[in-house]
Parts: C-alpha cells; structure tokens; sequence
C-alpha cells in the first residue's frame, strides 16, 4: 500500500513544476513558437509564454 508521503514524491516526479502563486503542479506537453503548453495534475491544459518559466518568484523546478 502506497503511504501519503510516497504518493506526494510521485506527483512530485510526474508534475515537478510547481506554480507558487497558484500552488498547482503542472508538466511540460510541449513548446512551440515561444508558448509552453502545460499539463496540470488535473488533466486541465494551460498555456503560457516560455520566458515566463524563468521567473523563480512564481516557477520552481524540482528536478
């Protein structure tokens, strides 16, 4: 059986973006022609611009 804390370090691998401000995970599908198109762990697609990514005040990377 699967414990609270593995089950977080899981989501943590297979989202490892981390939105601060919306505290949402999220994956990266894709990049095209400067947008990033994310997956959040509730399936929802989101898109942003790429340089947007780099703004460690809202965007962390865990790997």
């Amino acid at each position: 059986m699967t414990t609270l804390t593995e089950l977080a370090e899981q989501i943590a691998k297979l989202y490892p973006l981390h939105d601060k401000k919306a505290d949402k995970r999220y994956r990266v599908v894709g990049e095209l022609a400067g947008m990033t198109e994310l997956e959040g762990t509730n399936g929802e697609p989101r898109y942003i611009q790429t340089h947007v990514l780099k703004d460690k005040k809202v965007w962390h990377l865990l790997h």
